[in-house]
C-alpha cells in the first residue's frame, strides 16, 4: 500500500538528509573505531588526526544530540556497545562497510535530477572505475547485505539434485558458501574480475571451503563462462545491466549449463505496474544514478528474455519485498 503523506511527514522527509549525512561523515571519519579503545575529546581526536577543532566537536555534538555518541560531563565522547559492534572497523556485527558502500551513494543519488533531465549518467560507477578500496568496501558491503538473506534463500532450495553450482559475479563468496553449508555433496565454481575473485578467495579459505570451490577470473561481457555446472546462480547481477546485455548473458549461461541444467536469478521482479515491491522501484532509482543502462525487471521482461536464449519452465520460485524474489528457468535436456 502507498505510503500516505501529509505536511508535516513531508517536510520531515526532505530534512532526513542531515541526520543521515551527519552519519555517514562519522563513518568516513571513522569515529567510532577511533572511540572504540576509551571516551576522547575533540582536542585529542583533532591532534592526533591534524584535523578542524571547530567542525569537528560541531559534528561530534550533533552524533551526541542524536544518540550515536555520548558526551561526559567534562566534555569527552564515548560510543557505547551497540554502536561499537555495529560501528566500528573490529565490530563483531561491523557493518561500517554498508555504511560506506551508500555514502558513495549519496555521492552518485545527488546527479539524480541531471541525469532525468538529460537520459545521461556522466559518471556510472562500475567496477573498472573503482579504487581498490573502494572495491573492497562494496564487496564487503555485500556481504554484510548477503550473509543472512543467502541463508534465507538456500533454506526454501531443494538442493538435492544438483553437483555443482557456478555462481557469476559471486564476488567473495557468501552465496556459494551458504550452498555449499546447505549441501555438503555439492562443488561450486566462483566467476568474477580478477581482483575481486581474490577476495573470495581469501574468505573462502578462511571459512573452509576453497577445497569445494574453483576461482574462475573473468569478465562474463567479454568471456565465455566456464562449463561442467548443472546449476548458474545470478544474484543481484542482472539490475546492473540493460535487457541487451542481460539477453547476451543468457546466451553465455546457457551454452555452459549441462543439459537439463537450472539457472537461479536472484533480485527484485516487480509487477507490471514497477511500482511493488516498493523497494524494488526505489532500486531502479538506483541503478539509473549507478549505472548507464541498469534498473529492475519485471516477471514477463525476465522471463521473454530467459526465454529468447533458449530456456524452457520459467518461473517465479519465492517472492518476496527486499531483493529475496527467485526466478528459475532450465535448459532442455
Amino acid at each position: 500500500m502507498s505510503e500516505k503523506w501529509d505536511k508535516e511527514s513531508i517536510l520531515s522527509l526532505s530534512g532526513a538528509f542531515q541526520t543521515c549525512r551527519i552519519l555517514l561523515t562519522a563513518a568516513e571519519l571513522d569515529l567510532f573505531t577511533i572511540l572504540s579503545d576509551g571516551p576522547k575529546s575533540v582536542e585529542d581526536i583533532a591532534r592526533d588526526k591534524s584535523w578542524d577543532e571547530r567542525g569537528l566537536r560541531i559534528v561530534m555534538d550533533a552524533l551526541a544530540a542524536t544518540g550515536f555518541l555520548q558526551k561526559s560531563a567534562e566534555g569527552s565522547y564515548s560510543a557505547d556497545e551497540t554502536m561499537l559492534k555495529l560501528m566500528a572497523k573490529n565490530g563483531s556485527q561491523s557493518i561500517l562497510p554498508l555504511v560506506l558502500h551508500r555514502n558513495r551513494m549519496w555521492e552518485s543519488w545527488s546527479k539524480l535530477t541531471e541525469i532525468v533531465k538529460t537520459g545521461s549518467n556522466p559518471n556510472p560507477l562500475g567496477m573498472a572505475s573503482r579504487t581498490s578500496e573502494e572495491v573492497q568496501d562494496f564487496i564487503d558491503a555485500m556481504h554484510v547485505v548477503g550473509s543472512v538473506m543467502a541463508n534465507r534463500i538456500v533454506e526454501s532450495l531443494d538442493l538435492a539434485p544438483f553437483k555443482r553450482m557456478l555462481d557469476v559475479g559471486g564476488a567473495s563468496g557468501t552465496y556459494i558458501m551458504a550452498f555449499l553449508r546447505k549441501a555438503p555433496h555439492m562443488k561450486a565454481t566462483l566467476f568474477d574480475f580478477p581482483r575481486v575473485v581474490e577476495m573470495g578467495r581469501n574468505r573462502l579459505t578462511q571459512h573452509g571451503f576453497i577445497d569445494r570451490v574453483e576461482i574462475v577470473a573473468g569478465d562474463y561481457t567479454k568471456d565465455e563462462l566456464p562449463s561442467g555446472h548443472d546449476l548458474v546462480l545470478l544474484s543481484a547481477i542482472i539490475h546492473s545491466n540493460s535487457r541487451d546485455v542481460n539477453r547476451m548473458l543468457y546466451g553465455k549461461i546457457f551454452r555452459s549449463l549441462d543439459p537439463g541444467g537450472t539457472v537461479l536469478i536472484r533480485d527484485y521482479v516487480l509487477d507490471e505496474s514497477r511500482t511493488n515491491p516498493p523497494d524494488g522501484a526505489i532500486f531502479a532509482v538506483n541503478m539509473l544514478c549507478a549505472t548507464s543502462a541498469g534498473d529492475s525487471y519485471t516477471l514477463k521482461e525476465i522471463r521473454e528474455d530467459l526465454e529468447t536464449s533458449g530456456f524452457v519452465s520459467v518461473n517465479l520460485i519465492r517472492n518476496g519485498a527486499n531483493m529475496d524474489q527467485l526466478i528459475s528457468a532450465e535448459k532442455p535436456r
